[in-house]
């Protein structure tokens, strides 16, 4: 076999581990109707997107780091076992409860991206590594494209239970293949004891504080439970700073952000998830609002989810340019083209959004340049890691994004409810709210671009110190 027939073999098997990831998040949505109409309780239901993301950002960082130590071959191999246990158990249950601990289970396969990135350093070294994780991440507007259409066809077909089957069989053929065509990793156990006491706090002290975010609307913000996660969950992560700060091995180094690169590209990691990656959240609630809102075009949930289709199938080639453009010419450029593309689409948006066609263009412009910032943070960060601790850093990527997407869901909610128009018993944003939240939104990617501007013009490929 021929090395260029080995790499195309190992990205191939990363690549559709990536799909089973974003798969999973995304086929819940399909099956969110029948599942409401089986439990009856839609607050209930919906801990099974919120359940499982949590699980997934509170762990990505820790479960990165043990492939690190371990060999992230073996890492995950495992991550797909336990998610194919979790759908499994998910697809035979009829108890709510049974169904939301499997869901929990599938939750470990939010670690998937810090090691398949990890993995493709290890394997290809870090000049080759940009245009590979762009050419996997590909796999992501993949596998949601799968999640939200494959699954809906499956639930139409069949019923929930299959969803869970399908993921089960994609967990399956990830592990395969990865077993099959990735080498086992080395473990990297060398050096200083490893501080294990300083990343017990990390996961959970980060999942009390998204839980916060969560479910705060529903609890309400200064509810005693509310106060009580957030509160617990902040003095977790500061007894894990202060820990991870004075170990000389800590489980996660949070020093490792004193980089520069590392640093700016947690910070506009950060800003786009709160403001372009509420494509889901703003462009759901416009395109299903009525059309006398004048703001909505009163589509079904089905004809809303097909719009995000084409920008999803058009974003798998965002995921290479933007490695292409990271390994040529540095991660600035790349960002600021990605942020650039994606802010365009907002400001059309702004301009005009009064048909489906208009705005299935618009989601097109949006998701390309998102994407593109999706695939160049975590390369340039990988580049700038230390090789022991490039999952560990990249999984640090997957909380930043998952956290600041719980803030800027928020975000947008609050400000699409600063005016309303009612009929009836029906309340919906008025279209100055949604210009208002447009308008946030890019003002957030504006600075995001600026954030870029901070990296070097011709970023190098160079360890963290």
């Amino acid at each position: 076999m021929t090395a260029r027939t080995q790499t195309t073999l190992l990205i191939g098997a990363l690549w559709i581990a990536e799909v089973t990831g974003s798969f999973e998040s995304a086929m819940i949505l399909a099956a969110l109707k029948k599942l409401i109409e089986e439990f009856g309780d839609p607050a209930m239901v919906g801990w099974l997107i919120t359940g499982y993301l949590i699980v997934g950002a509170a762990i990505a960082a820790v479960v990165g780091r043990l492939g690190d130590l371990f060999g992230r071959r073996q890492t995950l191999v495992v991550v797909l076992a336990i998610g194919a246990i979790g759908s499994l158990i998910s697809a035979l249950s009829d108890n709510f409860g049974v169904l939301l601990a499997g869901r929990l289970m599938q939750g470990v396969t939010g670690a998937i991206l810090p090691l398949c990135i990890g993995l493709v350093h290890e394997n290809l070294g870090k000049d080759r590594a940009p245009m590979a994780i762009g050419l996997m991440i590909s796999g992501a507007s993949i596998g949601t494209a799968a999640g939200l259409v494959v699954g809906g066809m499956i639930v139409d077909q069949f019923n929930w239970h299959g969803i869970f089957f399908a993921s089960a069989g994609l967990c399956v053929a990830a592990g395969l293949a990865t077993l099959g065509f990735v080498p086992k990793s080395i473990r990297q156990l060398a050096g200083p004891a490893v501080d294990w006491v300083s990343g017990l706090a990390f996961a959970p002290g980060v999942a009390l504080v998204l839980i916060y975010f969560s479910t705060g609307k529903n609890w309400g913000w200064t509810s005693n439970w509310s106060l009580a996660a957030l509160i617990a969950g902040l003095a977790l992560i500061a007894w894990w700073l202060y820990r991870s700060l004075t170990s000389e091995n800590p489980l996660i180094a949070v020093r490792s952000f004193g980089n520069r690169t590392i640093a700016v590209g947690g910070a506009v990691t950060a800003l786009v998830s709160m403001s372009t990656l509420q494509i889901s959240v703003f462009f759901s609630l416009l395109l299903q609002a009525p059309v006398w809102t004048v703001a909505g075009l009163g589509l079904t949930a089905t004809m809303a989810g097909l719009a995000k289709l084409p920008s999803n199938i058009g974003s798998t080639f965002a995921g290479p340019l933007g490695g292409w453009l990271a390994g040529r010419g540095g991660g600035r450029n790349a960002l600021v083209i990605g942020g650039l593309i994606t802010t365009t689409g907002w400001v059309l948006v702004l301009v005009d959004a009064s048909s489906f066609a208009i705005v299935v263009a618009e989601l097109i412009v949006i998701s390309f340049g998102a994407t593109m910032l999706f695939s160049v943070a975590p390369t340039i960060i990988a580049q700038a890691s230390p090789p022991g601790r490039i999952s560990e850093i990249s999984g640090m990527l997957t909380v930043i994004r998952q956290l600041f997407l719980g803030i800027g869901a928020q975000m947008v909610a609050t400000l699409l409810a600063v005016d309303v128009v009612t009929r009836g018993s029906e309340t919906y944003p008025s279209p100055f709210a949604y210009q208002l939240t447009i308008m946030v939104i890019i003002g957030l990617c504006l600075v995001a671009i600026l954030v870029a501007f901070a990296l070097p013009k011709n970023l190098k490929s160079k360890e963290a110190t």
